[in-house]
């Protein structure tokens, strides 16, 4: 028999020569590099190496000669709670220097290697020859500290949107791929007046009528291809079974697969807001009939008022026609007659006549402003004025009169309508100016972006006193006596009704013998009826 040993196998051979005097050094860097701490003791607890690792973060080096009862204070060394110190005998390389292997122990270590603290994973084994015998202990030291920050940052995450979710005034909730309640929140559990308990597992359908649900089925079949839905009025039932308008959004969850894993929604309570819309949509139908009702009056009152003032007007004609022929014929047949007094009444008959056909004239112009159908087109304003302006000078060719209208001046309305508004403004302007001479005349228009387009007719004529202007566009109004300036007090009544019916406003503004402008707009607002009497301007 051959009691010869077995020759070395190749790696025996390669592991006595790693292990060989001449290595040491290889073997020492790679110790000093990994990215974990080692440290190793003698049997005493005399610490014969510590990695740079070790080191930094426990403070002992291979100066140190032993471990000690007095570690957990000279070292800092702490239990996880960051505040106890670590007592000797839980000490993984005290246990290990007994002869004990220990599990990992989490520690923490807060010294002037490690300032801030650091959180480590501690395990110890003993080192033993190959008769059993004690030789040391190698603790082996991985840092833990990043890993636990990350995850108490992320249960601090969770903590705190779980709190958001659960004080949030609205309903959060989900359901699994059996449209089943998974999760409901506080507020939810409330409007749905469940508990939380209660609702979950229950049935999606369990909270929706036959209706609502089928409408509901078909966007749950599409499962996860169906896109994130944006907030829309769903009805849902209470636990009593009344009903809860809500507004819901959706989206749908997928697992790490990417697989349909049910969905999310979030839901806010209108059904408030869904009453209050009904009673809107209730009063203003009511509303509605009454304006109806009111405008039906209105219309037959105005007509009966515009039939009157027509009958009035040419029934008032014949005998102020029978005056003025008679008052005629008195001076023609009698003026012989008649002595300075007597002939002094006549003429103030005869005028009077005229004043009051004047006057029948303005109630007739002003009645047939609302009963003339309004034929709406481009209407070239610019046109219109200097066809007025050459009108008035005609009439009067001795005067000067400095006249500037801006050209290009184009709108939509009635043009008749509108050539008699600027024949009451541009004939006031002429009027007004007949004292001055040289008399100033203008008509333009300003702005349009973002608001309607304001006309002005300016002129440098006798002016107003504006404490009197709510009286500008009164019917019979004047500012001015018949003696000053001729008139009938009808024209600017008739110039407000028809930029009403052209939806715009106007104003005056002027200082006493210094001029006035008027200025107006046009299609500002939506024209009113026809026959509807229109609020004052401001």
């Amino acid at each position: 028999m051959n009691d010869a040993p077995p020759p070395a196998s190749p790696s025996d051979k390669l592991g006595e020569e790693l292990f060989h005097a001449r290595h040491h050094a290889l073997i020492r860097a790679i110790l000093d590099n990994i990215s974990e701490g080692v440290s190793i003791s003698e049997a005493s607890g005399n610490f014969i190496y510590s990695n740079p690792f070790a080191s930094r973060v426990f403070g002992v080096g291979e100066s140190e000669r032993s471990v000690s009862e007095e570690w957990s204070s000279r070292y800092g060394i702490f239990l996880p709670d960051e505040r106890t110190p670590l007592p000797i005998e839980q000490m993984p390389i005290w246990k290990a220097l007994k002869g004990q292997e220990s599990g990992e122990v989490e520690l923490f270590i807060r010294n002037a290697g490690s300032p801030d603290g650091i959180h480590v994973s501690a395990k110890c084994i003993p080192v033993q020859d190959q008769q059993g015998r004690l030789l040391g202990a190698m603790a082996l030291v991985r840092d833990v500290d990043t890993q636990r920050r990350i995850e108490e940052e992320k249960r601090r995450t969770e903590q705190h949107f779980r709190l958001l979710v659960e004080t949030a005034q609205e309903g959060i909730g989900t359901i699994d791929p059996e449209w089943r309640i998974t999760y409901a929140n506080r507020y939810m559990a409330e409007m749905f007046g469940y508990r939380v308990e209660e609702m979950l597992g229950m049935h999606l359908s369990s909270f929706m009528d036959e209706k609502a649900w089928q409408v509901a089925q078909r966007g749950l079949s599409l499962k996860g291809r169906a896109p994130p839905v944006k907030a829309q009025d769903t009805a849902f039932l209470r636990k009593d079974g009344t009903v809860l308008w809500t507004s819901m959004s959706t989206t749908p969850l997928f697992n790490d697969e990417g697989g349909y894993a049910g969905s999310l929604a979030m839901l806010t309570d209108i059904t408030r807001r869904r009453e209050a819309e009904a009673q809107v949509r209730q009063l203003n139908a009511d509303l509605e009939g009454r304006i109806a009702q009111r405008t039906s009056q209105l219309e037959f009152s105005h007509r009966e008022l515009e039939s009157f003032a027509y009958t009035v007007a040419h029934d008032l004609r014949a005998p102020l026609r029978s005056i003025s022929s008679f008052s005629q014929a008195l001076v023609e047949d009698c003026g012989d007659k008649l002595d300075e007094v007597g002939r002094d009444y006549v003429r103030r008959i005869v005028n009077g006549g005229r004043r009051m056909a004047e006057l029948i004239d303005g109630i007739l112009q002003l009645s047939r402003v609302n009963s003339t159908p309004l034929s709406a087109q481009a209407c070239d304003l610019s046109r219109m004025a200097r066809g007025v302006i050459e009108q008035l000078q005609s009439e009067q060719p001795e005067r000067i009169v400095k006249v500037n209208i801006q050209e290009g001046l184009i709108d939509q309305g009635d043009p008749n309508l509108l050539r008699a508004v600027l024949e009451n403004l541009l004939g006031n302007a002429w009027k007004f100016t007949r004292e001055r001479d040289v008399a100033e005349i203008e008509f333009r228009a300003t702005g349009e972006a973002g608001g309607a387009r304001t006309y002005t007719v300016r002129d440098n004529g006798a002016g107003f006193n504006m404490a009197y202007r709510e009286k500008l566009f009164g019917v019979f109004q004047r500012l001015h006596t018949q003696r000053e300036f001729e008139g009938n007090g009808v024209g600017l009544a008739t110039v407000q009704r028809i930029i009403r019916r052209h939806g715009g406003r106007i104003w005056g503004e002027g200082q006493p013998g210094q001029g006035a402008s008027f200025f107006f707009t046009l299609n500002e607002f939506p024209r009113p009826p026809r026959t509807t009497a229109s609020p004052s301007d401001p």
